[in-house]
């Protein structure tokens, strides 16, 4: 029995002992948690992540009877790990991890190089450790709660109340990020944050922020801030001050986020003056359209509004609708120089990505005739003369039907330089409108719709195309009805009249002239039945294809001619709808001779040259029901005159048939070469020389005089890979006569140009044009983002390279020339010689030169230039440019000035905005 009770009361003392060891161990690992080896300890378990289950159990009372269990307020199991080590403290309920710990309880996540989890409050803390080597502090806790993440200095967390405590947090919003030195977050994941800014820019320091004493935070929401001022390289700027703030946060999407849109500052001194330019806000309205409304503002009293809307569905399509206004007020110092002008645009551009059987597109460019010279800032755009603007829809029934309708617009805009005596411009440009239709059959094979036996007779083909619409201009065309043209006069007023010297061809399009415009309509429609005959072999290598078209058009007037007596004609204008059938018949042919010239050099072993003949044949039997016979004057001449067309046109004596051959004779021209090294495995290669040589013209059988038409002649190349070389030009081969009635042109008459000593032919129009682009390798290679969601701003980087700077390419150069000789009869030739060279360049990393330019050779006088100087500040882009030179007193000497932030897309990319260019739209 003693030894007994001296077992029991030893082994007393000994439970008591481990107990005192492991609390003092678990005191002592409080106070240097690196030093304590003796407490209970699990430091082999690196492979195995233990875990705290939802339900604890509790030490037992040893002063009570039974032992009582209380279930834990964790909803989630809780898992835990660590690098170095993980201590338990039963007593104080606690688990400590040392070295790249991590917790996970449920959507959160923590990384830290110490945690300590306390399982009695539900609570957990985090910091990092201060390594005095690299004087740096390591492992500071990274807390993640349903996707949302926080860098932190040190956290407390209460898994049950979802409350915590929170010393310098870095918190990312949408593309601003947030930081704070103590942050307060509540159970709805709200941050209450004390001494904190906000900003766009990702570094360490900033180059900007937003500095508030309070700042709240409702994640993918909104942030809330107290008085708040702006901050600029740690220099605050007093004059920029609110005393609240309010920063829409939406989703992760590629949208943007709404926001000011900062205005240029520059000037116009012969102009407008000074100006605030393009400010303004966007509407980041969702994924599949935005909104960009901007302004500007003018010293001298001009101002303007714009509205930009891109929109995309994606697999489906894609456009932009921009419209702008514009209320110009020229002036000086002293007074204004001429009357408001009132200026619009309009630009619509839909795509549609191929889909279905149906396609909608559009390419919409109208705006008021002195818009592009008065308030574009795109050079190509200010200097264009035309604007062309169409809206489609086309629609394919099954595999052979198909239909299609379009609205057009052709715009010219008024040359200025054409003014009176007074100074009042003649010219008023002019616009051809009209809504256009087609439908139409493929063409089908009817003997071989059941896929056919071979037999000759079954490449029979027949197809139908009708086509239609309304046009209307306000172009005005004046016939010649003069007597010694016609062979008789008019006997009541002519329909059009003779141009009288300097007489306009065009009227001004205003509500005053508009039902003049509509009252000039046409209403057309052509159809024909095409039919293909079975191909013909004709020496194995001659193709000949032989074709028949029934075709047609309908008109809603008609002209009916009555000789009335005394060499006069009488001309009444019928209203209704008319029919003017013809038949045709045409014959195709077309083969390939091949040459080659062997060279046997060291690396050139020879020139192959393709020649590719080809001619056509078009033979109208008949035209007797698009003109009428008769007799216009005493004498008994008899003229055949258009039923249709205006009566100064067409004119003919006979023509009831008409015939002509249309040919064609291109030239090919290819080297055939040894590859530099043979690591290629081919024993050749091939590189073209010449992409086309070829001449055109065509011979009308039927005509009465020159029945052969202009010869023309093109040719292409690519020079070195690089130079693209156009050549192209005109050749008349009959001669001129002088001739009082046709000024200094001269008459064209019936004789080749060689039987009159003037050359083989008369050179009519030449063009000549050169371009080369110099960059280094690599650098037309598409842009790549790290940034994720950013499909649409890619496919429009990708789009339009020449619209950005991208700093990653050190320089660029594009250079042109083209030279256009054209000359009518006998008159004098006219040159043009332009030179424009444009391109940047990099005078350090974070610097960017670019520049427009040209040279007027012939003038001797530069052409519109611009010159830009932009600044990568990271974060932030600023942009100077300048046009010392714009060919217009009105335009000349303007400046501008801007800065702003970048979009986190182009950060990645390297990019910034070229501002030379007009914002018409797309991601902010």
């Amino acid at each position: 029995m003693k030894k007994l009770k001296v077992l029991a009361k030893a082994a007393k003392w000994l439970f008591w002992l481990l107990v005192l060891g492991v609390h003092f161990g678990s005191f002592a690992q409080t106070l240097s948690p690196r030093k304590i080896t003796n407490p209970v300890r699990l430091d082999s378990i690196k492979r195995a992540t233990p875990t705290i289950p939802a339900v604890l159990p509790i030490p037992s009372d040893s002063t009570k009877s039974d032992t009582l269990e209380a279930e834990s307020d964790l909803k989630n199991t809780v898992q835990y790990s660590a690098q170095d080590s993980t201590i338990m403290d039963p007593g104080g309920q606690e688990v400590h991890l040392y070295g790249k710990a991590k917790v996970t309880y449920g959507a959160i996540i923590l990384e830290a190089d110490y945690i300590r989890l306390n399982w009695k409050t539900n609570e957990v803390f985090a910091r990092g450790n201060y390594d005095s080597t690299s004087r740096k502090w390591i492992g500071q806790p990274i807390f993640q709660d349903n996707g949302e993440k926080y860098d932190t200095k040190e956290i407390r967390y209460n898994f049950k109340s979802k409350k915590g405590f929170i010393k310098g947090v870095v918190t990312q919003q949408g593309d601003g990020n947030i930081r704070g030195t103590t942050v307060k977050k509540d159970e709805e994941n709200n941050m209450y944050i004390r001494g904190s800014i906000y900003t766009t820019c990702n570094l360490a320091q900033p180059h900007f922020h937003i500095a508030a004493k309070k700042i709240k935070v409702i994640p993918e929401k909104q942030v809330i801030s107290g008085p708040f001022h702006l901050v600029v390289s740690d220099v605050p700027l007093p004059f920029v001050g609110l005393p609240f703030g309010f920063f829409p946060v939406p989703k992760k999407k590629e949208i943007g986020t709404s926001g000011i849109l900062m205005p240029t500052y520059g000037e116009e001194p012969n102009g407008r003056g000074y100006y605030l330019r393009d400010g303004g806000y966007y509407f980041a309205i969702s994924e599949k359209i935005n909104l960009s409304l901007t302004g500007q503002i003018y010293s001298r009293g001009s101002w303007g509004i714009g509205v930009a809307m891109p929109y995309a569905v994606k697999y489906r399509f894609s456009g932009n609708f921009n419209l702008r206004f514009n209320r110009n007020v020229q002036g000086n110092e002293i007074k204004i120089l001429n009357q408001p002008r009132n200026d619009f645009s309009l630009n619509w551009s839909h795509s549609p990505v191929p889909r279905g059987t149906s396609s909608f597109g559009a390419s919409v460019n109208l705006g008021s005739n002195s818009f592009n010279q008065f308030n574009e800032f795109n050079t190509q755009k200010y200097i264009q003369n035309v604007a062309s603007s169409s809206v489609q829809y086309t629609k394919q029934f099954g595999q052979f039907a198909r239909m299609g309708t379009s609205v057009r617009v052709n715009q010219r805009f008024p040359d200025r330089s054409k003014v009176d005596s007074t100074g009042k411009q003649t010219d008023p440009g002019s616009i051809d409108a009209g809504i256009d239709f087609n439908f139409g059959i493929n063409q089908l094979a009817p003997f071989a719709l059941k896929g056919g036996t071979g037999a000759w007779y079954e490449s029979f083909r027949l197809g139908l195309d009708f086509s239609g619409g309304i046009t209307a201009n306000n172009t005005i065309v004046y016939a010649d009805t003069s007597s010694s043209r016609l062979g008789f006069t008019l006997a009541n007023a002519p329909t059009v009249i003779t141009p009288e010297s300097g007489a306009p061809t065009t009227y001004a399009l205003n509500a005053q002239n508009l039902p003049e415009f509509i009252k000039n309509s046409q209403i057309t429609g052509r159809f024909s039945l095409p039919i293909s005959l079975p191909n013909i072999k004709l020496f194995k290598y001659i193709n000949i294809t032989p074709g028949i078209s029934l075709s047609g058009e309908t008109f809603t007037k008609k002209f009916n001619y009555e000789y009335v007596g005394n060499n006069q004609v009488r001309v009444d204008t019928l209203n209704g709808f008319y029919f003017a059938n013809n038949v045709s018949f045409s014959a195709s042919m077309n083969t390939r001779i091949y040459g080659m010239f062997r060279v046997g050099g060291k690396r050139l072993e020879a020139i192959r040259h393709t020649l590719i003949p080809s001619a056509s044949f078009s033979y109208v039997p008949d035209q007797s029901n698009l003109l009428q016979r008769l007799t216009v004057n005493e004498r008994g001449d008899v003229r055949y005159l258009n039923r249709y067309r205006t009566i100064g046109g067409n004119l003919t004596t006979s023509g009831t048939s008409a015939a002509g051959i249309t040919w064609s004779l291109n030239n090919l021209f290819e080297a055939k070469v040894r590859p530099k090294s043979d690591s290629s495995g081919k024993q050749f290669e091939k590189i073209n020389i010449l992409d086309n040589f070829s001449f055109n013209g065509s011979y009308n059988l039927m005509a009465d005089s020159l029945k052969m038409s202009d010869i023309s002649f093109n040719t292409n190349a690519r020079i070195f890979k690089d130079l693209n070389f156009n050549l192209s030009a005109n050749f008349d081969p009959y001669a001129y006569v002088k001739d009082e009635l046709y000024g200094t042109t001269g008459r064209k008459i019936n004789r080749w140009s060689f039987t009159q000593n003037q050359g083989l032919a008369r050179l009519s129009n030449v063009n000549v044009a050169l371009s080369k682009r110099f960059a280094p390798k690599g650098a037309d290679k598409p842009k790549k983002a790290n940034t994720p969601n950013t499909e649409e701003q890619q496919r429009m980087i990708n789009a339009n390279p020449d619209a950005y700077i991208d700093f990653n390419i050190p320089w660029t150069l594009s250079m042109s020339y083209s030279f256009n000789y054209s000359r009518q009869g006998l008159s004098a030739g006219t040159t043009i010689q332009t030179f424009r060279m444009n391109g940047d360049f990099s005078l350090t990393p974070k610097w960017k030169f670019v520049f427009d330019t040209g040279l007027d050779i012939v003038a001797k006088a530069p052409s519109i230039t611009n010159i830009g100087i932009t600044r990568d500040l990271h974060c932030w882009e600023m942009s100077f440019n300048w046009t010392p030179y714009a060919g217009s007193g009105f335009r000349a000497n303007n400046y501008s000035f801007e800065i702003r932030a970048k979009s986190a897309l182009l950060r990645d990319l390297k990019l910034s905005r070229r501002r030379t260019f007009y914002d018409q739209g797309g991601f902010r």
